[in-house]
């Protein structure tokens, strides 16, 4: 029997998530799923209405106590549920799916984020650079320790023995906004996040690991680094300490003399052991120059002129180079919801983005064209900050599903749906909907925040076919995580058929 010619219509999934969506597709493309193309009209619209029903009664108990907002929609724009689609919801970290895909819309999907190293003048025969060294940040928010190291062998291997002037670290590529509360809107830091900056590593965090041996304290710092000095003075050694009981309250404030980084800790803690405390750099672009001095003389680089911060000036000579995917950033960025990475890529859009004002609002400006050429309004939108942390952030399940659908059309589609979790196999997601059809079957974003709870992103149904949807809910929302899968579930298992939408 041949289908219904006012049946909804649907595409396949050309390209979207060959990579880390490869075992959905591998199940369409094996003939796994239903021959849909054989239901009848009756079948058809019997399934539809069975689907709305379900999903009817899975949003009804989730608005009990919460306002919500849901589509889902095929890829073309055919709306199979709706519920509060239009109506303006808190997104939580479902915001760091508008900044990823505006990333990938201005960056590319093969583009890299540069760590360089350049010099005021080519090395001379024995080894000697004259003038300083600039340690010039990109925006890489994962650069770590041993990548500071490849740039110090990369020095060694050009022939690199002697630095006559100083190290220094140059972060000016973001503005001088370095905490998501200078930009979100709110006064709710949520979550302390280290300085966002050009220039950082090791997530902008020094770890302080404080040790007792007998009435003996000292300390010492990873990174080691002459950035970091630690003033253990104020810490006690409390005596008759038991293990199982608190042993030991630390804590610690920073300050900055002649660009070092004094942190002193104080408290107590018991007669042995060793405790490690997290402290925030008060100035990264310092402290990784400060690193990289320490790293080059360990390779035998003489540095004379210390570290320090400036500007790297034009028609300086690149000497070393680190180069970090986009596509890493964005994974740590949806995969695990990694909120200090979010901010980092938010600031980079306002780098690269053209215009007046701070950073911020020209990342949100960009963003706004970017919609409002792909045809979504986002009427009343507001999103304040990176990643999703602002609770004056506001979009719709529509503004949502508008732009993932707008993404489906483009050749980022790809790269947007390699970085998001899958259902029951990774990132956020991994713990979820295992066990079910909807495993290996979704890509979404997840966003959690006191009071608010969101998932979007694409299923694919028991016949292969691609929808897109968003649910946005805010009031109490202890059960809304357990509903939204159940929702997701519903989608995956449907059929135009009617088989597999029943609740199970």
């Amino acid at each position: 029997m041949e289908r219904s010619s006012n049946a909804i219509s649907r595409r396949p999934m050309p390209g979207l998530c060959r990579h880390s969506c490869y075992l959905g597709l591998l199940i369409f493309l094996a003939g796994i799923v239903p021959l849909w193309g054989w239901c009848s009209r009756e079948d058809s619209t019997a399934a539809l209405s069975a689907l709305r029903a379900r999903v009817q009664a899975l949003v009804e108990q989730l608005q009990q106590r919460a306002r919500v907002g849901v589509l889902v929609s095929d890829v073309a724009g055919r709306r199979y549920f709706e519920h509060g689609a239009e109506q303006l919801l808190v997104p939580a970290s479902v915001t760091k799916l508008f900044w990823s895909v505006a990333a990938l819309a201005v960056l590319g999907d093969s583009a890299v984020i540069r760590t360089a190293l350049y010099a005021d003048a080519l090395p001379r025969a024995d080894g000697t650079l004259s003038g300083n060294l600039y340690l010039v940040g990109g925006g890489d928010a994962l650069l770590t320790v041993q990548e500071l190291e490849e740039l110090a062998a990369q020095l060694v291997r050009r022939g690199v023995r002697r630095i006559t002037g100083a190290v220094l670290g140059d972060g000016t590529l973001f503005d001088g906004q370095r905490t998501r509360l200078q930009y979100s809107g709110d006064s709710d830091p949520v979550e302390p996040l280290p300085p966002i900056t050009a220039l950082g590593f090791n997530r902008n965090e020094v770890r302080v690991l404080v040790s007792a041996t007998g009435r003996r304290v000292t300390a010492q710092t990873i990174p080691v680094s002459p950035g970091f000095v630690v003033d253990v003075s104020g810490v006690r050694i409390r005596k008759g300490a038991r293990r199982g009981r608190q042993r030991v309250v630390l804590s610690a404030r920073s300050v900055m003399r002649r660009g070092v980084q004094y942190i002193v800790v104080s408290g107590w803690i018991a007669a042995r052991g060793t405790w490690s405390l997290g402290v925030p750099m008060e100035k990264p672009e310092v402290a990784a120059a400060a690193t990289l001095v320490q790293r080059l003389r360990a390779a035998g680089i003489r540095v004379e002129g210390g570290f320090g911060e400036g500007k790297c000036p034009p028609g300086a000579t690149l000497l070393g180079l680190w180069e970090r995917p986009l596509a890493e950033l964005l994974a740590a960025v949806n995969k695990e919801s990694d909120n200090f990475v979010a901010e980092h890529l938010f600031k980079l859009l306002g780098a690269r983005a053209a215009g007046s004002g701070t950073h911020a609002e020209r990342a949100r400006r960009l963003l706004q064209a970017l919609l409002s050429r792909w045809g979504i309004p986002c009427q009343g939108c507001a999103l304040w900050d990176g990643s999703g942390l602002s609770r004056r952030n506001r979009v719709s399940a529509a503004d949502v599903v508008g732009m993932l659908r707008a993404v489906f059309q483009l050749p980022i589609a790809d790269a947007l749906c390699r970085s998001l979790s899958i259902a029951g196999v990774d990132g956020t997601l991994k713990q979820r909907l295992q066990q079910t059809q909807a495993q290996a079957r979704v890509w979404a974003k997840t966003g959690t925040l006191r009071n608010a709870s969101a998932l979007a992103g694409y299923v694919l149904t028991a016949d292969g076919d691609p929808l897109v949807f968003a649910i946005l809910s805010f009031g109490v929302v202890s059960r809304a995580k357990a509903l939204e899968d159940s929702l997701v579930a519903t989608l995956a298992r449907f059929s135009f058929c009617g088989a597999g939408t029943q609740s199970r």
